[in-house]
């Protein structure tokens, strides 16, 4: 049967699957093959869009170079500056300082004899009216300034709220030109009386309308956030941060340095003109991100473009594009959107084929697996019927042989006047008598459990009377030790039943344990529960076995040497009694050192 089912069933559903295997293989070497096209072509699109970006930030610095105005459209991610002869950048607010070292502007004549003036004047109010008689004939981009000394000279003399009006007036006209521009340092001066003007100072310092040297610039940016104290913006701090790393990368570029650069979380790529060093563009890694999105959208929707540092031998399934070349420290590569995409051209086909490998395994799978059960079933259903055969007609040929023995014993007069050797008889012939009737009872209740015929007639038990009962009841084979408590709560049961499970548990203990040795009968109530214990000092049960020794017909091994005794119906029933009685039954047993039964019933409230 085994030949034949091989020849017609196994040997062609393994060819057909080898075809089909080679067939899925080859679909799949092809659609990859086409992915990987596609892929390439892809990123070689993303390096065009990139290369063509670099070559006209390179075309922009040679024409600053040359001359050419900054560009106004120019972003914050993008900043374009004049190195020489006069530094110059745009746009100003991607920087938060310049260097120190700008040359401040002269004053007019006028200002400048005032402000001598002012020095030789024993008295402030001196100064107020020099200034004040200024104020009309002062050029119009240097009203600012006067102001300011003004407001200077009226704090000098005393007078608070004439030096406080004198700068509201210069916070609000034009910058006088100079290293400090005059705005700035009017609402500075009012910023310090105010917390409500040095949020709104530092606001307008983040936003770039004035671009301090670099000194200055540290010494008020800390000013004032002291005296904002918390109430600048985390996105404000973050922005700010940004900026000084802007700065800091523009005087690494007044040094001589270009390519990729790095300063704090800002990375930019600065290109300068190949000739005279006269112009810089600086290109931050957030603008290169964005021109790389937009290379994206050139390729099939199916696909994206990503950049990245990739460890070597990570696999990828299309190429990899170095931008090293280009000034940056990246490469490129593509992927699919969707991963199982790849080969979805051909998913009929596959599917097709897959299902037929499918169909095929499960046949060939169904077949073997219902073939070799039916035939393991079969044996062991034989086997288990020959052993329960033998076992059944062994164990009730000894308790009927030791009964006939003794019925001839006393039938021949043997131990005639003899009292004492009577009653050992007659004790021996009851023993076996209720050793067979065990057998038989375990046998019909095991078969009336297995059809759903046996039923349960649940009353009130006292525990420890039966316990003790029980306990009593074994002794006449092996002397059992009780430990009872003198208090047990009563449980709910089927008396009979129970009491075949109890003996069932300490008949096992008494048979595979030695001659001499202790059997324990114990109990105890926690929970809400009676736990009653079964421990002896036998051969113990191996852990392989354990899981086992509940289900029916299994016998485990007698350690001691001899053959295992018993049907291997008694923990079977004790496990289904328990089971009926929504109660719970464990074992602990270590080989060589004995074993503990534990069955735990309900305690009745």
């Amino acid at each position: 049967m085994a030949l034949l089912f091989a020849a017609t069933v196994v040997l062609p559903s393994l060819a057909l699957a080898v075809l089909a295997y080679r067939a899925l293989d080859s679909d799949r070497r092809l659609a990859e093959q086409a992915w990987r096209e596609r892929m390439q072509d892809a990123v070689r699109r993303a390096y065009t869009h990139l290369e063509r970006r670099v070559l006209e930030i390179r075309a922009r610095a040679e024409a600053l170079s040359r001359g050419e105005r900054l560009a106004a459209g120019t972003s914050a991610e993008r900043a374009e500056v004049i190195l020489s002869p006069a530094l110059e950048l745009f746009p100003t607010s991607a920087f938060a300082w310049v260097p120190d070292g700008r040359a401040p502007a002269g004053l007019p004549r006028e200002l400048e004899a005032a402000e001598n003036q002012e020095l030789r004047l024993p008295s402030a109010r001196q100064a107020v009216s020099v200034y004040r008689d200024l104020l009309p004939r002062a050029p119009a981009p240097w009203r600012g300034w006067v102001h300011l000394r003004l407001a200077r000279a009226y704090e000098r003399a005393g007078e608070k709220a004439e030096s406080t009006a004198a700068l509201q007036r210069a916070a609000i006209l034009p910058d006088s030109p100079g290293v400090m521009p005059s705005r700035f340092a009017a609402r500075f001066e009012l910023a310090s009386a105010s917390p409500q003007e040095a949020a709104l100072l530092y606001r307008d310092l983040n936003a770039g309308k004035w671009l301090l040297e670099k000194s200055p610039y540290a010494y008020y940016e800390m000013r004032l956030r002291e005296w904002v104290a918390a109430g600048i913006p985390p996105e404000t701090l973050a922005r700010e941060q940004r900026r000084q790393a802007m700065s800091r990368l523009l005087e690494r570029v007044l040094q001589g340095e270009s390519g990729w650069l790095t300063e704090a979380s800002v990375s930019a790529l600065v290109t300068t003109s190949s000739h005279s060093r006269a112009a810089a563009i600086l290109t931050t890694e957030t603008q290169w991100k964005l021109w790389l999105a937009e290379a994206a959208k050139d390729v099939p929707p199916d696909l994206s473009i990503r950049a990245g540092t990739t460890p070597p031998g990570h696999p990828r399934l299309g190429p990899v594009l170095s931008l090293t070349s280009l000034g940056l420290p990246w490469s490129i590569w593509s992927e699919p959107r969707d991963p199982a995409v790849p080969g979805r051209e051909n998913e009929s086909r596959r599917r097709l084929l897959l299902s037929i490998l499918l169909l095929v395994a499960g046949v060939l799978v169904f077949g073997s697996f219902a073939t070799v059960r039916l035939v393991r079933r079969e044996l062991r259903i034989a086997q288990l019927q020959s052993d329960f055969t033998a076992t059944v007609s062994h164990e009730f040929r000894s308790p009927l042989t030791s009964i006939r023995q003794l019925g001839e014993m006393l039938l021949a007069g043997r131990g005639a006047g003899d009292e004492s050797r009577l009653r050992r008889y007659y004790e021996l012939i009851c023993r076996e008598s209720d050793r067979l009737t065990r057998l038989v009872e375990n046998v019909l209740d095991f078969a009336r459990i297995q059809d759903g015929r046996k039923q349960y007639r649940f009353e009130r038990i006292e525990t420890g009377e039966w316990l003790r009962g029980m306990a009593g009841i074994a002794s006449q084979r092996r002397s059992v030790q009780a430990d009872l408590p003198p208090e047990l709560p009563a449980i709910k049961g089927d008396k009979d039943a129970l009491s075949s499970a109890l003996l069932n548990l300490l008949d096992n203990a008494i048979k595979y344990s030695p001659d001499g040795a202790a059997v324990r009968l114990e109990a105890c109530a926690e929970g809400g529960w009676v736990t009653i214990g079964v421990r002896d000092q036998g051969c113990g049960i191996a852990p392989e076995e354990q899981r086992r020794i509940f289900d029916r017909f299994y016998r485990g091994s007698n350690t001691f040497g001899g053959p295992a005794q018993g049907v291997g119906l008694g923990l079977a029933l004790v496990k289904r009694i328990a089971d009926a009685h929504g109660a719970r039954i464990r074992v602990e047993s270590t080989p060589g050192e004995g074993s503990a039964f534990y069955l735990a019933l309900k305690a009745v409230v």
